[in-house]
């Protein structure tokens, strides 16, 4: 949902495609804050990062990466991890069997 980010005096800009995203933004501002204090703390590498308050904004408009993220992101697919390779420890008949039919069907 980030499409871009940027800084410009002493402000860390946040460019988000959806109004959704900047309500989620708007409740982790503080917490981003906090890391970046943080950051700046633990890190003295990172001392060039002066950035006092941070903004973000829906933007409708065309980025050039966006095709590129467009390309990628509706083609993902990820392997089926569950293998159905649990042991019942149940003595109920019903539930054995619920449990049995659980496992063939994840094994599927």
């Amino acid at each position: 949902m980030i499409r871009f980010v940027y800084t410009k005096n002493e402000t860390l800009f946040f460019v988000l495609n959806h109004p959704c995203a900047k309500m989620e933004f708007n409740y982790k501002r503080n917490l981003i804050k906090s890391l970046l204090k943080e950051i700046c703390i633990r890190f003295p590498e990172c001392e060039a990062l002066h950035v006092k308050e941070i903004q973000a904004f829906v933007s409708n408009q065309p980025h050039e990466t966006n095709t590129l993220q467009n390309a990628y992101s509706s083609h993902i697919s990820y392997p089926e991890q569950a293998t159905g390779g649990f042991k019942i420890e149940c003595e109920d008949p019903k539930l054995q069997a619920l449990f049995k039919a659980i496992q063939e069907t994840i094994s599927k």
